[in-house]
């Protein structure tokens, strides 16, 4: 009688790999958008001199929390924190 042992530690190839990585890949976006967006929540603990201070407002925060909850809009904080920044180098 002869045993045929499958080893389970097959590497994995091909598209599998690729499957595999594509999917973790988005998980990780995922978790980082999920992320940002629950720090971009934490700015609306700030008062509005705070904000103003690093360059955003109300409008900034509520613009950049549309949509669901995956959504991922903090790096539009970022741009309308450096545009009003460089009005303000400007004059």
């Amino acid at each position: 009688m002869t045993i045929i042992h499958k080893s389970l530690d097959t590497p994995i190839t091909g598209k599998r790999r690729v499957f595999l990585q594509a999917a973790w890949t988005k998980i990780v976006s995922l978790f980082g958008r999920y992320h940002n967006r629950r720090s971009v929540y934490k700015l609306n603990e700030f008062n509005d001199h705070q904000l103003a201070d690093i360059g955003l407002t109300r409008d900034d925060l509520r613009y950049a929390l549309r949509g669901g909850p995956f959504d991922d809009h903090s790096m539009d904080l970022m741009r309308a924190a450096m545009r009003r920044r460089s009005r303000l180098n400007q004059h």
